[in-house]
């Protein structure tokens, strides 16, 4: 190995050593390796610092590549929170956050100019302070926001200005871990007193258009008490047999065209579920025997034939709405024919269970009319549709009937189906369950024809209406009762502090004074009169009115136009009552 070619080290280290030539001549392999190992490593700390270098030439890069996108994503923060901060700043709507403990951490500016505390003076003040100014809160929300118990809230309260004037406010909160990872509230009062003033006054219309109907209801049901009760009258006087088929039709269309009257008039009752199901006794033959002959001559007219067939392990009484179950299959049957030109239309009255409790009867129309097409068979129920655009002009109505049978049908859990081919004819059934029957004692151990049971009461019957009181004078006066008339509240007052009554009829809307305030001042005289049984005349059997007639001391109520057979029983009912007393 020579001079020139040993590793500066290896070289610096001999020279220091002063071996002699024999010296380095013995240990020579041993100087090689060692040289050999200075150049490897030599080799390796080049490669190192090449590599060193290579990453260092990279760090950097990629370091300016950070600093580049974090400029990047700093400046497109920085525009968003702009952004965000001029649509907080600006929207009318208060944007709030509190701490765990309620204090506001954050407002926007609409919090100043709603309450004209600034902003800076608001942060840290507790949020109760402002919920303690409010008016008509639920006492159960207040409760929970003082507690703080709770996850997310929604309220609408109200603030009172210096003028008296009331704020009406929508309040939500929630509760959240905030971005510091502590917990707090997070919440928003939106300015709802425009949507709150727009709600009243609907509710207001909505109040006058109810008063309206109630008054419309009074003025149409009138006649049709009048039309009913001299059909029952003329029935009592022994008609000839075709006279009494006629006067048969006569009250049961005109009960009919009654009931259809309350549905048109109480139909927004109808849309929300409100309206009133009766659960009576009835004969089911009879009732279906007066659809179909109310019918016949409008299907003889255009030379059709009507059927009635009924199943014969179907009950003769059931439990139920006959009212309701009448206007459903009148109104099918009523379609049926009026959309059949040749052919037949039948009613089909079908048990399909029987319990000790319930009587399941299903109900069928069948016709072989013009038939409906299959993409419309969804559509026929809809309020104002009917299966084609000319159908109204070609058929006549209003395609209001499938949609209020469906209602009626609907609200006591039944559904209606139709089967239908164009051309050949329809089908529409339901299946009704109907209680089964047990008639009042009462009904069963009197007869309701002789008046026997009433001979002699003295009745007092008030309504301003001449021909109601001329018909329900007629009935009284059969059954050998003593009649006084009144013709509004006032006059009854008086007769009744001047007589003595077994019971008074009493109608609500009259003039002078209504029904509600006579008898709040007949209750008011001392002795028996305070204690006589009073009972309702009226139009309308809503919740309403049935509530107002108990509040105001009345007895019992009869809807207008009555059956004679319910006037009788319930006077009997409270006439047995007034004498065990």
């Amino acid at each position: 190995m020579t001079q020139a070619n040993q590793h500066r080290l290896l070289r610096r280290q001999l020279k220091r050593a002063f071996f002699t030539p024999e010296e380095m001549e013995k240990h020579k392999d041993f100087f090689i390796a060692v040289n050999d190992a200075y150049k490897a490593a030599d080799s390796d700390v080049a490669h190192l610092e090449n590599i060193l270098e290579v990453n260092s030439q990279e760090l950097f890069r990629a370091n300016q590549e950070l600093e580049t996108d974090n400029a990047i994503k700093t400046k497109e923060a920085l525009a968003a929170k702009s952004k965000l901060d001029r649509i907080v700043t600006n929207i009318n709507d208060i944007i709030f956050e509190t701490d765990e403990e309620g204090k506001f951490t954050y407002v926007n500016e609409s919090w100043e100019r709603f309450s004209g505390v600034p902003v800076e003076q608001t942060i840290g003040q507790p949020c109760i302070n402002f919920l303690s100014q409010t008016k008509f809160m639920d006492e159960a929300v207040a409760r929970q926001l003082m507690t703080k118990k709770f996850d997310e809230l929604h309220t609408i309260f109200a603030t009172e200005k210096e003028d008296k004037s009331l704020t009406w406010w929508e309040l939500r909160i929630k509760k959240m871990t905030m971005h510091t990872g502590e917990a707090g509230i997070v919440g928003s009062l939106v300015d709802v007193t425009k949507l709150k003033q727009v709600h009243e006054e609907l509710t207001m219309a909505n109040e006058a258009k109810n008063k309206f109907l109630s008054a419309m209801s009074h003025e149409i049901r009138t006649p049709l008490n009048a039309v009913i009760g001299i059909s029952n009258i003329l029935m009592l006087d022994d008609p000839k047999q075709a006279q009494m088929e006629n006067l048969k039709a006569l009250k049961f269309s005109s009960k009919h065209l009654l009931n259809l009257i309350n549905d048109l008039l109480d139909f927004n009752k109808l849309s929300s579920g409100k309206i009133n199901f009766s659960n009576s006794d009835f004969n089911l033959q009879k009732e279906l025997t007066g659809i179909v002959n109310s019918l016949s001559y409008t299907a003889r007219e255009k030379g059709l034939e009507i059927f009635l067939n009924i199943d014969g392990s179907a009950p003769l009484y059931v439990k139920g709405d006959s009212l309701r179950l009448s206007q459903v299959l009148t109104n099918l049957l009523g379609n049926a024919i009026k959309f059949t030109n040749t052919g037949s239309v039948q009613l089909n009255c079908i048990n399909c269970s029987k319990s000790h409790e319930k009587n399941r009867i299903r109900f069928e129309v069948i016709d072989t009319g013009i038939g409906i097409p299959k993409d419309k068979l969804n559509i026929i129920f809809d309020r104002f549709t009917q299966a084609e655009e000319n159908t109204t002009k070609r058929f006549g109505g209003t395609g209001l009937g499938l949609a209020i049978s469906k209602s009626i049908l609907n609200m006591q859990g039944s559904e209606i189906i139709v089967e239908s081919e164009l051309g050949k004819g329809s089908k529409f059934w339901f299946e009704i369950e109907f209680d089964v029957s047990q008639k009042e004692k009462s009904r069963k151990s009197h007869k309701t024809d002789d008046g026997e049971e009433l001979k002699g009461m003295r009745i007092l019957v008030v309504d301003d209406n001449k021909m109601n009181l001329l018909v329900a004078s007629q009935f009284l006066q059969m059954w050998g009762t003593h009649i006084d008339e009144a013709m509004n509240g006032e006059e009854a007052v008086s007769r009744a502090k001047e007589n003595q009554y077994d019971a008074i009829l009493m109608d609500l809307q009259m003039p002078v004074l209504d029904g509600y305030g006579a008898t709040d001042q007949i209750r008011a005289i001392e002795g028996p009169m305070s204690k006589i049984p009073i009972i309702a005349l009226t139009a309308s059997v809503s919740n309403e009115i049935i509530d107002k007639v108990s509040d105001a001391g009345m007895d019992d109520y009869l809807t207008k136009p009555f059956d004679p057979k319910d006037l009788y029983a319930i006077l009997l009912k409270h006439f047995g009552n007034n004498l065990a007393a």
